[in-house]
């Protein structure tokens, strides 16, 4: 018997399906959501126009020559990596930070995210991930191969080049008749690179427009004795509470832990002579960076992205922490979990930065945000508080709701035994087997930010024995896989002080009494505090 040839029924339909499987997992690759809630949705398993591209870019090769050469092969290989890779990134940021990723800010931004990954992780997890992210970069750039060498072989055949454009014009009749039945083109590979690019290209128009503005500062004028001359000398203290979102008043998963809680709080405070009033303020930020939440809240400025940040620097604004030196007042921040030189600490204004170095913090670490809460509270009261002959302008950033939220460090109920904090020894205890990892991660940042409300309402009504202006803030939502899709940016915020006439000016931008902010309130947008603060507590002056 003869042997089958190439173009037998058989063979033509096994190297059909070996097309049709490599265009399908380009596909997926190219076309990958940003959510993975959309994954193997409608618009990703849908025919790719980019992969068509691609395929018709073979055709064209083997039409001219008899064969794409290895070389074009390759590199295509190589760009659909870069793209999948790009496509990674993406989602990625919009499962952690709530935004598509920016190429032109966010390389600058790897440094700090090895670091909260190399402080969450264990060695052998470290390990175990500096092998595998160079192998699954390997794997796909073989798969990427393989798809399109088998595009490439089939395409060689004039049949099958015939056999594809007919799909194509198949794909196209539908079109005509205001129907799509291929992945959408805006929301493909293509589309974030050229955004990508866009972005790139009017960054230098939007740096002139921005740093404008920032030197833009209505309150540059007042005189000293003006500024915050209605506070009276009474201390403030700034809290950021990372991670710390309306997700925690909205999402019957946290509420039902918070909720009780916030009740407590507001008694512990009534009971201390305490008032507070409390309502939302929306962040520029989800899921991280939470310096930028920190400087649009000091500047007065709106500071979405890494790019204004380092534009702010340059500008010679002044701070909120600049109107207080200048009204007299020892600025510092607390800053547990700076662990490296922060020269533009110097820009915001602080007399000192206390990181995590400073703290004498003997205890053992636990997870990313080593250094629990309640030892920095207790450590700058017994350092600072007690020892001090001017006003104290403090910002804290209390950090023990930082994901992953584990292990999540005791409360102690005397402060007295904190001492240095070698009084944790031994006191995380593990965690159960259905709470441990991603799976248990939800529950972990309720218990979070539980723990951090506990250790603020047993500081305050312990250790502030005075009328001074405390204000407490969450950061940032936490990860848009925590809150899930869609999710506001906005933050609880808590005014707190035994003075009524402190609590005032906060009633007058919505503002409602208790520690439960009313959900019908429009947030105060961040950036709009420090003008309102300044205006609120400064006097007037004429002429």
């Amino acid at each position: 018997m003869a042997p089958v040839s190439d173009g037998s029924p058989r063979v033509t339909f096994i190297s059909t399906f070996r097309f049709l499987l490599a265009g399908a997992y380009l596909g997926l690759l190219l076309n990958m959501p940003n959510w993975t809630g959309d994954l193997l949705g409608p618009d990703h398993v849908s025919p790719s126009l980019e992969v068509a591209a691609i395929f018709g870019l073979l055709a064209l090769a083997s039409a001219a020559r008899g064969r794409a050469g290895r070389g074009l092969t390759s590199a295509l290989a190589a760009a659909a990596l870069l793209l999948g890779a790009l496509r990674l990134a993406d989602i990625s940021s919009h499962m952690l930070i709530g935004r598509p990723v920016n190429l032109s800010l966010d390389l600058m931004l790897l440094p700090a995210i090895l670091e909260v990954l190399a402080g969450a992780a264990s060695v052998p997890e470290l390990v175990a991930a500096a092998v595998a992210v160079p192998a699954i970069l390997a794997v796909l750039f073989l798969l990427n191969l393989w798809a399109i060498r088998t595009a490439a072989r089939f395409l060689e055949r004039r049949p099958n080049r015939l056999f594809f454009a007919g799909a194509l014009c198949a794909l196209a009749v539908p079109a005509l008749f205001g129907l799509r039945p291929y992945a959408p083109l805006d929301q493909g590979s293509v589309a974030l690179l050229r955004w990508q690019v866009s972005q790139a290209a009017q960054a230098s128009a939007l740096r002139a427009e921005h740093l404008a503005g920032f030197r833009t500062d209505p309150f540059a004028g007042l005189s000293d004795d003006a500024v915050l001359a209605h506070l009276g000398r009474r201390d403030v203290y700034v809290m950021f509470f990372e991670s710390y979102g309306e997700t925690v008043l909205v999402d019957p998963r946290y509420r039902s832990v918070i909720e009780p809680t916030l009740a407590d709080f507001d008694r512990a405070l009534s009971e201390e002579g305490f008032g507070v009033r409390s309502g939302l303020i929306e962040s520029p930020i989800r899921g991280g960076q939470s310096w930028l939440a920190h400087g649009t809240f000091l500047s007065g400025a709106r500071l979405g992205d890494q790019g204004l940040y380092n534009l702010m620097l340059e500008s010679g604004r002044q701070s909120l922490t600049h109107y207080f030196r200048r009204a007299g007042y020892e600025t510092m921040a607390v800053m547990p979990a700076l662990s490296r030189a922060w020269p533009e600490g110097g820009f915001w204004g602080f007399d000192r930065i206390w990181s995590t170095d400073d703290m004498g913090y003997a205890g053992p670490p636990f997870g990313w945000a080593a250094i629990p809460d309640q030892y920095t509270l207790d450590f700058i009261h017994r350092r600072k508080l007690r020892q001090r002959d001017r006003p104290l302008f403090i910002e804290y950033a209390l950090i023990s709701s930082h994901g992953p939220w584990e292990p999540l460090p005791p409360l102690l109920d005397d402060w007295e035994s904190i001492g240095d904090g070698s009084v944790f020894d031994g006191m995380a205890p593990p965690l159960p087997a259905d709470r441990q990892g991603w799976s248990g991660m939800t529950r972990n940042y309720a218990d979070s930010v539980d723990y951090t409300l506990k250790v603020l309402r047993d500081y305050i009504t312990r250790y502030i024995a005075d009328d001074a202006l405390i204000i407490v803030l969450g950061d940032h939502q936490p990860a848009p896989l925590i809150t899930g899709d869609g999710a506001s940016r906005s933050v609880p915020i808590h005014v707190i002080s035994r003075d009524p006439e402190l609590l005032a000016p906060f009633e007058e931008w919505g503002f409602t009494p208790g520690t439960i902010p009313e959900a019908d309130r429009p947030p105060v947008p961040m950036e709009r505090f420090r003008d309102r603060f300044l205006a609120a507590f400064s006097a007037r002056e004429t002429g």
